[in-house]
C-alpha cells in the first residue's frame, strides 16, 4: 500500500496566504516523511465562506509553488471541477502544470465536485447538465493534448473554432484521476486505467459497490490488479489517546461543522448516509463514532484502517485528510509523523490484489 494526503483545505479565515502556506507546509513535510503524494481539494467560494473560510479555487497554481518546495510528491486536484471551465483554458492550463511540477509529478484529477448549483450559475451554466457537459469537457481536452493540427469543435455544450492547444503536456498522456458515482464515468475511468478516488466522508458500502464495478470493467478491458488504482480515504489524527485526539480536535471540527450547516452539508450526510452529526461541539463525537474519523493511538489507527480495507474490498493508496487548523501546527505535524513512523509500517505490506482474488 502507498500513502498520500488529501489537502481538503477549510481552514479559519485570516488571510488566503496564511492558509496556503500552511497547506504547502503539509505538502512539503508530507514529501520529508514518505508519502508518495498529494491530492489538493478545488474548493470555489460560497455565501458562507464570506469572512469565515480561505479557500483554493486554483489548486494548479498551489501546487506549482509546492512543486518547487519539494522534489518526489506526485499533486494532482482532488478534483478540477471541468464543467465549469471552458475544456480549452483546463487543457492549456493543466499542461502547463505538468511542465512547471516537472518529472511527471502532476496528475490530473476531475469530477463534478460538490453539488452545488450555485457553481454553475455564477458561470450561466445548467447545473442539471453538468455530468453531460463534464463527459463532452473531458472529450475536448483529450484532442487539445493529442491533436497537432488546428481544429473545431462543435458539441452540444461546448463551441470552438480554430483550436491551437499549446503547450502538450509532458509526459503524454498525463496521468488522470477521476472521483465519480456515475456508472459511466467509473467504467471510463477503469478502461483507461484512470485513479479511482474516494472522499473521506463515503461509507464503506458505497466504496466497495463503487470499487467493484470499476474492478469489473478494469478486469474486462484486460488491465490487472485494478484495484491498486483505487484511492480510499478517512480524516487520521494520530495521539497517544483516543480522548487526547477528539479533544485537539474538537474546537475545529465544531467549527467547520457550522460552516458546512450553512451549506446543507450535513443535510446530505443524513440523507445520503443517515449520519447525524450536531452542529456544535459535539460534532467531534459523532464523527469519530461514526468511522469517518479514526483517532486515537497508532496501533488502534492501524486496526482501524485494516478494517476499512477489508471492508472495500482492497485498494492501493490511503489518504490521510490534512488543511484543517486542528489545535496547532506542531500537534499536526506531530499526528502526520507518527502516522509514517508508526501506523504506516503495519499497513504498507497490504495488497490489493490478494483482496480482489478472495473476493467472491
Amino acid at each position: 500500500m502507498d500513502f498520500g494526503i488529501f489537502s481538503n483545505g477549510f481552514r479559519k479565515h485570516t488571510i488566503a496566504a496564511r492558509t496556503y502556506d500552511e497547506d504547502i507546509h503539509e505538502i512539503a513535510l508530507a514529501e520529508e516523511l514518505g508519502f508518495s503524494v498529494a491530492y489538493i481539494s478545488e474548493h470555489h467560494g460560497e455565501p458562507p465562506h464570506i469572512g469565515t473560510v480561505d479557500t483554493i479555487p486554483a489548486p494548479e497554481m498551489l501546487m506549482c509553488k509546492a512543486a518547487a518546495l519539494t522534489k518526489r510528491i506526485r499533486m494532482g486536484a482532488a478534483v478540477k471541477l471541468a464543467h465549469l471551465h471552458h475544456p480549452l483554458d483546463v487543457a492549456i492550463q493543466s499542461a502547463i502544470a505538468s511542465h512547471l511540477i516537472g518529472d511527471g509529478r502532476f496528475i490530473f484529477g476531475f469530477g463534478s465536485g460538490f453539488a452545488s448549483p450555485l457553481f454553475s450559475a455564477e458561470r450561466g451554466l445548467s447545473f442539471e447538465d453538468r455530468h453531460e457537459r463534464l463527459a463532452e469537457s473531458l472529450d475536448f481536452i483529450l484532442k487539445c493534448w493529442t491533436e497537432d493540427a488546428p481544429f473545431d469543435w462543435n458539441g452540444k455544450h461546448w463551441r470552438a473554432k480554430g483550436v491551437v492547444a499549446l503547450p502538450k503536456p509532458a509526459p503524454a498522456p498525463l496521468p488522470m484521476a477521476t472521483a465519480t458515482d456515475s456508472e459511466a464515468m467509473l467504467a471510463r475511468a477503469a478502461r483507461n486505467g484512470w485513479t479511482l478516488l474516494t472522499a473521506f466522508l463515503e461509507p464503506v458500502p458505497h466504496i466497495r459497490e463503487k470499487a467493484e464495478k470499476y474492478a469489473a470493467a478494469a478486469r474486462a478491458a484486460g488491465r490487472p490488479a485494478p484495484r491498486r488504482a483505487i484511492v480510499g480515504s478517512r480524516i487520521v489524527y494520530v495521539a497517544d489517546t483516543r480522548r487526547q485526539a477528539i479533544e485537539e480536535m474538537r474546537a475545529a471540527v465544531a467549527y467547520e461543522v457550522s460552516v458546512q450547516a450553512q451549506r446543507g452539508f450535513l443535510r446530505m450526510l443524513k440523507q445520503r448516509y443517515g449520519l447525524d452529526v450536531p452542529n456544535d461541539a459535539n460534532a467531534i463525537d459523532a464523527l469519530a463514532e461514526s468511522g469517518f474519523y479514526l483517532l486515537g493511538p497508532p496501533d488502534d489507527v492501524a486496526a482501524e484502517i485494516k478494517r476499512f480495507y477489508d471492508g472495500c474490498g482492497g485498494f492501493g493508496t490511503f489518504l490521510i485528510t490534512t488543511g484543517k487548523d486542528w489545535a496547532t501546527r506542531a500537534h499536526r505535524d506531530r499526528s502526520m509523523r507518527r502516522f509514517m513512523e508508526e501506523v504506516a509500517p503495519q499497513l504498507r505490506h497490504l495488497d490489493p490484489v490478494d483482496a480482489a482474488a478472495a473476493a467472491p
